[in-house]
């Protein structure tokens, strides 16, 4: 057997289902498509999630404030927009995460995902008790300035990479995950300062995210019993996962100088987006 460039093998184990799970989410799009009967305006909710998808999955984060920025305008019940946030986001992670399987190491993730967890409750804490305008504005100002500092400097040399640092930027990715739903904010910046390659720090961020979206999810449910979220919800995974599976085709494309320029970019729109939500 040829040996494979390391490169291009992240996430490509099992070609087969790497085709078939994105042809079968193309046919239900398609589906949904030739079934409306509202005309265009049924069809914003999925061209959104596709669309945010496929950016945020180039990035490996950020999905929730890119689609959400553009759902709460075009959708009148905020209930509807997080539902569909919550089954859009989960399936592009658990996507994201299977394909990058091979380099992921629970190990590394693991003194992150001890510091969110301890805080997380905070954090929901906050979300239930405490107006999210107070908090917000601030995280969106520094995400907007390390976004800049991240695209005009992209590469850095490597750092130490000490247990106290990692665990501390997962405990604020924990408050952060619970007010905002968005706890990568502060472990991407880590993984930036510590001059990791694109394949490292993506195999870092997507777990853990995935895991503080479910654990999120889980406790919110038990603190804050909601409505059963209806059935027809879950068509907004076929376009989740579409747009991820685009969106790692990018993600391949590129090299840890570009794909930091780019992570930038995404936290300044994410920084920008929380602004503007107050």
């Amino acid at each position: 057997m040829q040996p494979v460039d390391e490169r291009t093998a992240i996430g490509f184990g099992g070609r087969g289902a790497v085709a078939i799970i994105p042809a079968a989410c193309l046919f239900l799009f398609a589906t949904n498509i030739a079934n409306s009967h509202a005309g265009g305006a049924s069809l914003i909710a999925p061209s959104i999630v596709l669309l945010s998808a496929l950016l945020s999955s180039i990035a490996g984060f950020a999905f929730s404030p890119i689609a959400g920025g553009f759902l709460f305008h075009a959708m009148k019940e905020p209930l509807s927009v997080i539902q569909i946030l919550l089954v859009a986001s989960i399936s592009q992670q658990l996507y994201c995460v299977w394909r990058l399987r091979e380099s992921v190491h629970l190990q590394e993730c693991f003194p992150y995902l001890i510091g969110s967890v301890t805080t997380l409750p905070v954090g929901l804490f906050l979300l239930l008790r405490t107006p999210a305008s107070a908090f917000l504005p601030l995280l969106g100002l520094l995400l907007i300035f390390y976004g800049a500092f991240s695209a005009l400097k992209p590469s850095l040399p490597a750092g130490s990479n000490p247990l106290w640092g990692r665990v501390t930027v997962g405990a604020l990715g924990g408050i952060t995950g619970g007010i905002a739903a968005f706890p990568a904010a502060f472990v991407t910046m880590w993984c930036h300062i510590q001059g990791f390659d694109k394949h490292r720090a993506r195999s870092i961020i997507q777990p853990f995210i995935l895991v503080n979206q479910i654990l999120s999810l889980a406790a919110l449910f038990v603190l804050k019993p909601a409505h059963l979220m209806p059935l027809d919800t879950l068509q907004y995974a076929a376009p989740a996962v579409l747009g991820a599976y685009l969106g790692l085709m990018i993600f391949n494309r590129v090299d840890t100088s570009t794909f930091n320029r780019l992570v930038g970019l995404f936290l300044i729109l994410a920084g920008f987006s929380f602004i503007k939500s107050f």
